[in-house]
């Protein structure tokens, strides 16, 4: 009510009315109006800012595999692994011909690789970071017949170009085919890009004094509907669903098959944010479109297949980022001939969670 007030009171003082004008209230509304400008232009500035830097952030993620189907193995001084089996290369900074990732931002980013080999032969994978800097291993000595898997991960601080690369030690070897065993994968987390904080300018608002009441209105109007523009895209941004779930099969014994693959069904639910995850059917079904993270483990006695090798159990892994489309489907599979066990302290298990949309 105040603006429409000081424009008839304006008008009145323009057509030179003899009715008396009180001063000091039309200054008061005037400064009313500063004082709400002046916050909304600090919400709009932080919003903008905020969403400037959303937007700005590129989405990274990648997953790669050895593939092939055989051997890699050295025995006279380290070699570069090249993953050239590209599974997700979302932002492009995985180069499958150099098998070196670069980051492009600087920012704190997920990074995980799994080996395996024939464990008649030491195994390695290690990774290093702009050539020389060793900062993650996995590493096996031999171990009898069979196969052995060997995994590693971590959350690691990268300045923009800092690259990446799996390197494998001399006497050493490692295995992959087109079922993806040998795996490196990572994602952007969050970026660390530093912004020096904006100063209010104090002596540019006391300026705006001069601006006449129409313009102040008008201003006012516009910066309101760029405020709700950029408050509604942020809240469209923040409303993406959250996913996550963690499940075993739990039991206790050993499930089997002999006559063809079987569906198998995590029905030990740890996490299930989302209700993506189904424990009737043993599915993942992805709630929308974007990036997911997806890992399990097995482990069995090692009298039979997952690979026999004797008295003992074994344990192996696996995990890589997927692009998935909404109502994409994901389940786990024992193949025939082949054992997998669990009891409730969760040794076989499977899991995932949304990095983000797409």
């Amino acid at each position: 009510m105040a603006p429409v007030l000081l424009l008839v009171l304006l008008g009145l003082v323009r057509l030179g009315s003899a009715q008396p004008v009180d001063l000091k209230k039309l200054q008061a509304a005037l400064q009313d109006l500063q004082v709400e400008r002046r916050e909304m232009s600090l919400r709009l500035d932080m919003a903008e800012r905020e969403l400037k830097r959303v937007k700005e952030t590129p989405k990274v993620a990648f997953a790669a595999s050895l593939g092939g189907n055989g051997l890699v193995k050295t025995t006279s001084g380290n070699k570069n692994l090249v993953y050239a089996d590209l599974l997700t290369n979302v932002g492009g900074a995985y180069n499958a011909n150099t098998g070196e990732f670069t980051a492009p931002i600087r920012g704190v980013y997920y990074i995980r690789f799994t080996a395996n080999a024939p464990s008649n032969f030491p195994m390695s994978a290690v990774l290093y970071k702009n050539n020389n800097q060793i900062e993650l291993i996995a590493h096996e000595q031999p171990g009898g017949e069979g196969s052995d898997t060997a995994s590693n991960g971590a959350a690691l601080m990268l300045e923009e170009g800092d690259k990446l690369k799996m390197v494998l030690w001399t006497n050493t070897q490692i295995w992959d085919n087109s079922n993806h065993h040998s795996t490196f994968s990572g994602f952007l987390l969050f970026s660390m890009v530093d912004e020096p904080p904006k100063e209010f300018d104090a002596e540019a608002e006391m300026k705006t004094l001069e601006v006449s009441l129409m313009q102040l209105q008008a201003e006012n109007r516009g910066i309101q509907e760029r405020l709700n523009s950029t408050e509604s895209e942020l809240k469209t941004m923040r409303d993406v669903p959250k996913v996550a779930f963690a499940v075993s099969l739990g039991g206790n014994g050993l499930v089997k098959t002999t006559s063809g693959s079987k569906t198998l069904i995590y029905k030990d639910v740890m996490t299930n944010i989302g209700q993506a995850y189904n424990s009737e059917t043993g599915e993942f079904t992805a709630p929308i479109r974007g990036v997911y993270y997806i890992r399990f483990t097995a482990n069995a006695p090692s009298n039979f297949p997952m690979a026999p090798r004797g008295r003992g159990s074994d344990t192996a892994s696996n995990g890589a980022t997927l692009m998935l489309e909404e109502g994409d489907k994901l389940k786990m599979v024992l193949w025939t001939n082949t054992q997998i066990w669990d009891n409730s302290n969760h040794h076989s298990t499977f899991s995932g969670f949304l990095l983000f949309p797409l």
